[in-house]
């Protein structure tokens, strides 16, 4: 038995949302405040145990709007849960159907045949409708506040104090013919245990103790334990004889001095064990495996025991004789908890949800990259939380619905084989911010943080993922957003490729600008044709460069002093030598091209060739084409060494009196419209 399906209106977050699941593991992601606890929540609220409420838990958008809402109808929070399970038709005593009758939906029973011997299955839905909803007696004291024309304040204020004086209450239904339900038994339907970010090892205790108690029940079991006490309390009576002798002295021989004898009364002492606690003497120790010694829990380490916890009520349920019947809802399973562990722990999760062995429907909200990576996109959803003006509501998407493939090809399907390749821990993290920017390179990813600090577009203040994708298969990572609810803004910076130096009539020459400006790189022109996205733009070089690294260095053209010291990182000595005589001169290269060392005149001489060939002979065009010659010699020599270069210009910035390079318009551009 599993929530296959949740309606939340008026929650939290929640103004109208709707989210479906699947058995076994569920893992969400999202941004910080993208709704993910409230789902928890609004889980957890199935369960009796989780009914504390306070005039916070209504929406805040539709409270503030309660003069327009709700001045004919208090606020009144609605959620609908659909419930599925699978009957086999010749398990005549399995109990989910007890538990489900009263919430079936009988239009919408689901026949599935096993085969022509084998009993008939029947899959159940029900559906079960919880709405917290103001008491009809306490009506016209609603009345009388808004009668009073009061501020938000002023109604918040009195709302909350109708909440915390039971003026509110849940009342259940068959959501789907509309008949009530008494509460204990929709709060019965399914177990809903839910473990909050700041769990301690209480949990666990909690879980155990209550599955030993259970157990302790059994007539059988009594008769034992009666015995037991029995035994202990006599051996105990032993040990301690001499300082029980002393209390009968004290108070067993009254002798009438308080009248006890006269009433005929007495003291008497005793020691029984009989009502002792089973579940009392059970202890969670962490043991030391080399040293052979044990350790209560609050003297281990955090991570060992946030491990410890999730581990057993995970296999807690193993043990539960109504074991189909238990939802576990952890919060940031991560906490205290080392990335490898993380790791680990969700690799036997999704092992056990791929053999059907949970036995369990688990939620799992996470921050956690190393959790996503191993999790499996067919278990994630994405959430998040739109503030579009006035109104505001959640979004989610479930991944293996984003993947699926509806008849148009195999390009879903080849996008979700790669991601589940290379959706590492590090690239990740596009499922947890608010906006991606996908960059082809190591050097675009590290200097972007701080081209964005440039642009005042803070990294740390937006929530922005920069990952590289290393190549030009960003079709792959953006099949991820495409058509997704969430509607991230991704901007994809490439580069066009643009073949600068044409040797068709054996010289080489620059070809003319023009042709660089009406080119068109095919990696683009796919991206562009298949992807019809409001959120999606594709920024390249603009400024003559036809990589990141030429791109920079022609963006920087009117400080020669700057170039002159990115050619001086990537170049060999001797022409840095070259540069500390000639400078950035392509005049006074020409003139000097014959007594160039031999160590860099091949490569020298094929820039310096191309400039005097180069098909557009005007004047005013020949500085460009000067810059263009030596941003093609700085490419040659920074292509394989694009990282350092990159870490280098991160961590010794260059400066020539006081002035850093410039950022690329094309990257410029890309960030105004992420920024927007």
């Amino acid at each position: 038995m599993y929530i296959e399906k949740i309606r939340i209106r008026n929650y939290r977050n929640f103004v109208d949302f709707s989210m479906d699941f699947h058995e076994g593991l569920n893992v969400i992601v999202g941004a910080n405040n993208s709704g993910k606890t409230g789902l928890l929540q609004a889980i957890s609220l199935l369960s009796a145990a989780a009914k504390r409420m306070s005039v916070d838990d209504f929406n805040k958008f539709n409270l503030m709007r309660f003069d327009e809402l709700y001045r004919e109808e208090a606020p009144k929070i609605e959620i609908e849960y659909a419930i599925s399970h699978t009957v086999n038709g010749g398990d005549v005593e399995d109990e989910s159907i007890s538990r489900m009758l009263p919430f079936l939906d009988t239009n919408d029973v689901l026949t599935e045949s096993a085969g022509t011997e084998a009993p008939q299955e029947y899959k159940l839905h029900a559906k079960v409708g919880a709405v917290y909803a103001l008491n009809a007696k306490y009506v016209g004291k609603y009345k009388e506040l808004l009668a009073s024309n009061p501020s938000f304040s002023e109604y918040s204020l009195h709302l909350n104090r109708f909440v915390q004086d039971g003026y509110y209450e849940w009342n259940y239904s068959n959501a789907a013919t509309g008949e009530t339900v008494e509460p204990q038994k929709a709060t019965g339907i399914l177990d809903v245990q839910y473990i909050r970010a700041d769990r301690t090892n209480d949990d666990v205790r909690s879980e155990v103790r209550g599955e030993i108690d259970s157990f302790s029940k059994s007539t059988d079991v009594k008769i034992q334990l009666d015995s037991f006490w029995a035994e202990t309390s006599g051996r105990l009576k032993e040990i301690l004889g001499e300082s029980l002798t002393k209390m009968d002295d004290l108070f067993v021989n009254e002798n009438n001095e308080i009248g006890l004898s006269s009433g005929r009364v007495a003291i008497a002492t005793d020691i029984q064990m009989k009502d002792q606690s089973v579940s009392g003497s059970y202890l969670v120790q962490a043991r030391d495996t080399l040293a052979e010694f044990n350790l209560p829990l609050d003297h281990n380490g955090l991570g060992y025991n946030n491990l410890i916890n999730i581990y057993m009520l995970i296999k807690l349920n193993e043990a539960r004789r109504d074991r189909g019947f238990r939802v576990l809802c952890l919060e940031e399973p991560e906490a205290h908890l080392h990335p490898a562990m993380q790791y680990k722990l969700f690799r036997y999760l999704k092992r056990r949800d791929e053999d059907n062995a949970l036995h369990q429907q688990i939620f799992v909200t996470t921050h956690s990259t190393n959790i996503s990576a191993v999790a499996g996109l067919d278990n994630m959803f994405m959430m998040a939380y739109l503030r579009e003006g006035t109104s505001s509501d959640c979004v989610q998407q479930s991944l293996k619905k984003q993947f699926q493939d509806n008849g148009g090809g195999n390009q879903k399907t080849t996008a979700k084989r790669h991601l589940a390749k290379f959706l590492d821990v590090t690239r990740s993290d596009i499922l947890f911010a608010d906006k991606v920017i996908l960059v082809e390179g190591i050097a675009e990813r590290l200097l972007l943080p701080g081209f964005m600090e440039q642009c005042g577009f803070p990294y740390e203040d937006h929530h922005v993922s920069v990952v590289e994708i290393g190549g030009k298969h960003f079709e792959h990572f953006v099949e991820l957003f495409n058509g997704n609810a969430v509607k991230k803004k991704v901007l994809c910076i490439t580069d066009c490729d643009f073949t600068w130096i044409d040797d068709t009539e054996g010289n080489l020459a620059f070809v003319s600008k023009e042709g660089y400006s009406n080119a068109r790189p095919d990696h683009i022109l796919k991206l562009q044709e298949r992807f019809s996205m409001d959120n999606l733009k594709v920024y390249s070089q603009r400024q003559g460069g036809r990589t990141f690294e030429d791109e920079l260095f022609m963006a920087n053209a009117a400080n020669r002093g700057i170039l002159k010291e990115m050619m001086k990182r990537v170049v060999p000595d001797v022409l840095s030598d070259e540069l500390d005589v000639l400078g950035l001169d392509v005049d006074q290269w020409l003139s000097a091209q014959s007594g160039l060392d031999g160590r860099i005149r091949k490569s020298v001489d094929r820039y310096l060739e191309a400039f005097r060939n180069r098909k557009d002979a005007l004047e005013e065009n020949k500085d460009f084409y000067a810059t263009l010659a030596f941003a093609e010699m700085f490419l040659h020599y920074a292509s394989v060494q694009k990282g350092s270069l990159a870490l280098r210009l991160l961590t010794d910035p260059i400066q020539i009196e006081g002035e850093v390079f410039e950022v690329p318009e094309y990257i410029r551009e890309g960030l105004d419209w992420l920024r927007q």
